[in-house]
């Protein structure tokens, strides 16, 4: 006994939705981005920027803390 006709279509429209959205997105990856007009850079306000904070120091370890072995 084998799929029925109602199951056949909800499959059939899944993968078309999926088709779509695939398509969609590969559209969107390979266009690339409208450019900003320079009249739309000047009307933009100009906001204070804050400093930078300072770059941490990084260690082999990233945050973890090494274990140290007992009797070292």
């Amino acid at each position: 006994m084998g799929p029925s006709e109602k199951s056949f279509h909800q499959v059939k429209a899944i993968l078309g939705k999926l088709d779509r959205s695939i398509d969609q997105l590969r559209n969107k990856r390979t266009t690339p981005p409208p450019p900003m007009h320079p009249s739309a850079e000047s009307t933009r306000p100009n906001p204070a920027r804050e400093p930078m904070a300072p770059a941490r120091p990084t260690s082999a370890f990233g945050r973890a803390t090494p274990i140290i072995p007992p009797g070292v």
